[in-house]
């Protein structure tokens, strides 16, 4: 298993008293340390220097936290990701300690440590609880302002307005308006400040002609069936009185077919907008003439060997990125963020994020910009200049899900053990800088995937282990709207079963499940440890897993919130070895003990302090 445990007997890591900085300026020099309890000789460091690895000696000093011998160096960073790892020379052997632990024979770069010059992450992204609202299902707080039945076609069939209790059903899929707004939003904030949440994901609020809005007409514009901008604009004032961020949902990928830019294309093969657009040369039949999003005639794609699609969307002085942000956004997440480029492919995607990111920046020095990307990012993530994030489906969301499901998004049956999990979670964590790990956009559900709730056949015990690891896992966690409440959905698959309305009679409510979520915000946002700390493994069993968060500030005091979560519908077996301290269970409020080893058993997840 290449993943490190706690029991490895030296340490370095990204917190205070191991670096000195993360936010470290090209040419800037940098102090890392290294703590081992071995019986060292010699202590070196390796870094890389344009394509070369030199060797440097380092300098012993006092434990920072009274424990163990500790040494540190200093290097300069001369790159946009500079990076390095130990060597240890005892009497009768030489290790390597990287990220993949220690080892004799020197490991790969990507498991070595790293840093990034000229990058500042958006900080504030690590104290929040983000809460993903699709306006349509959420609340309405405004009938007036309500779609009606037949009141325009779409893809040549009537629009419908649908009561709020009914369920979602294939043939309403994008037709069905259900009435939610920006309004019901507004009024809602109070229920969501008590819940703790104090961030928000809103899915497009542009004007379209669809109930999911990725298919936008006017990017400068609210849906009036949202409440238009003065609606917005309320929303935003009161979101700020409540210090609640708001980030809204970028479609730069693709307009929509109504989009006046598309439509002036469409018509006029002389037009000048017709560059901002993929014309295929011989469409096959059925086929759209333009290049679109999986061919959606609804949807086509932008196409950014453009510099006007830069212009327009991106960059440009008015640029969409820039528009918003001048309205008081805190940032975009980025539809399908993989799939955008050039020429109808992904052709120059890194580039369009770099300068996407670049705007955002110029308008909001501390903007988070994060994309959907489902597959591993890893390449899109490397040096910090474009996205400052990814929805981590890779490195978090789906392998949890499956693990605790024991099925995959199309209900197949998958049999992931917890060693697998924890090497999973290991490895997507450990490839990316630090700043850019706590970053990662964590989520259970979405409006694209199966309610959790689904997954786990109603089991609140296994949702809890699941939102527990959510509020214990490096990044930034993510609720979708209802999975607090217990919200389920009427049939399996994902869109548009898992977009059901949020219920407001608080009957229906699992009063327990959003007592208990409540808790976990609250801890969560309470202990640094769990905001910017280390990722360490304690243990795994066949049914439960734990690991332990960790930050070590610079004069050594050293904080740890160490999580332990169970698959199991009966208790679960885990044993495993705390460091030692006055560890309690914070959700249980009980003492657990001053370190050592345990064997625990339980059903859904805790998370211990030590204090």
């Amino acid at each position: 298993m290449n993943a490190i445990f706690d029991t490895v007997p030296c340490w370095h890591d990204h917190t205070p008293a191991y670096t000195s900085t993360l936010r470290a300026r090209r040419g800037q020099s940098v102090t890392v340390r290294l703590k081992t309890l071995l019986d060292v000789q010699q202590v070196q460091i390796k870094v890389l220097v344009y394509g070369e690895i030199y060797e440097r000696p380092t300098r012993e000093i006092a434990p920072v936290d009274g424990q163990g011998r500790w040494f540190e160096a200093d290097f300069e960073v001369n790159a946009e990701r500079v990076r390095y790892a130990w060597q240890l020379l005892l009497a009768d052997d030489t290790l390597n300690f990287s990220l993949a632990g220690l080892t004799h024979t020197r490991r790969g770069y990507r498991d070595w440590f790293s840093l990034l010059a000229d990058y500042q992450a958006p900080e504030w992204v690590w104290e929040r609880v983000f809460y993903q609202i699709f306006p349509d299902r959420f609340r309405n707080g405004n009938p007036d302002n309500d779609v009606q039945s037949g009141e325009y076609l779409y893809g040549g069939r009537p629009v419908i307005k649908v009561d709020w209790d009914t369920p979602p059903d294939r043939r309403g899929d994008i037709h069905a308006h259900y009435g939610g707004d920006l309004e019901g939003i507004t009024q809602a904030l109070p229920y969501l400040e008590d819940l703790g949440v104090n961030a928000l994901w809103l899915t497009p609020i542009f004007e379209s002609p669809s109930n999911h809005r990725y298919d936008i007409r006017d990017y400068r514009k609210v849906d009036p069936h949202l409440g238009g901008d003065a609606a917005f604009e309320a929303l935003m004032r009161a979101a700020q009185e409540r210090d609640f961020k708001v980030v809204l949902d970028g479609v730069f990928n693709h307009t929509g077919d109504e989009h006046a830019l598309f439509c002036r294309a469409l018509h006029d093969h002389e037009a000048p907008e017709r560059d901002l657009f993929t014309w295929k040369s011989q469409p096959q039949k059925g086929e759209t003439p333009y290049a679109a999003f999986f061919d959606v005639p609804t949807l086509p794609k932008i196409d950014y060997t453009s510099p006007r699609a830069f212009e327009e969307f991106i960059d440009g002085d008015a640029a969409v990125v820039r528009h918003w942000l001048r309205r008081g956004i805190d940032g975009w997440r980025l539809d399908v963020a993989q799939m955008i480029g050039a020429g109808g492919t992904d052709a120059g995607n890194l580039e369009v994020h770099r300068r996407l990111k670049r705007a955002a920046r110029e308008e909001n020095p501390e903007a988070y910009v994060f994309g959907e990307r489902f597959f591993d990012a890893e390449h899109a993530l490397e040096t910090g200049q474009g996205e400052d994030g990814v929805m981590n489906y890779h490195g978090f969301g789906l392998p949890v899900m499956e693990w605790l499901a024991g099925n995959n998004l199309r209900g197949h049956p998958v049999r992931m053990t917890s060693e697998e999990l924890l090497d999973l979670l290991w490895d997507a964590w450990h490839a990316l800088p630090a700043p850019i790990a706590l970053n990662q956009f964590n989520l259970l559900d979405s409006h694209d995937l199966p309610r959790a709730m689904w997954r786990v056949g109603g089991d609140r015990n296994k949702l809890l282990a699941g939102l527990t690891m959510l509020m214990a896992f490096p990044g930034v966690p993510c609720i979708f709207y209802g999975t607090e409440v217990g919200l389920n959905q009427p049939e399996p698959g994902a869109m548009p079963f898992c977009r059901v309305p949020m219920p407001w009679d608080e009957g229906r409510w699992d009063s327990a499940l959003l007592e208990a979520t409540r808790k976990l915000i609250r801890l969560r946002k309470a202990t640094p440890a769990l905001q910017r700390g280390t990722l360490r493994l304690l243990a795994c069993a066949p049914d439960a897993v734990a690991w332990l968060r960790e930050l070590t500030h610079a004069d050594g005091r050293v904080e740890r919130a160490a999580l332990i979560a169970s698959r199991s519908s009966t208790p679960a077996p885990i044993t495993l070895t705390l460091p030692e301290g006055n560890w309690v269970d914070a959700l249980a409020g009980t003492e657990v003990g001053a370190g050592g080893e345990y064997t625990l058993e339980l059903t859904g997840g805790t998370i211990l302090l030590s204090r």
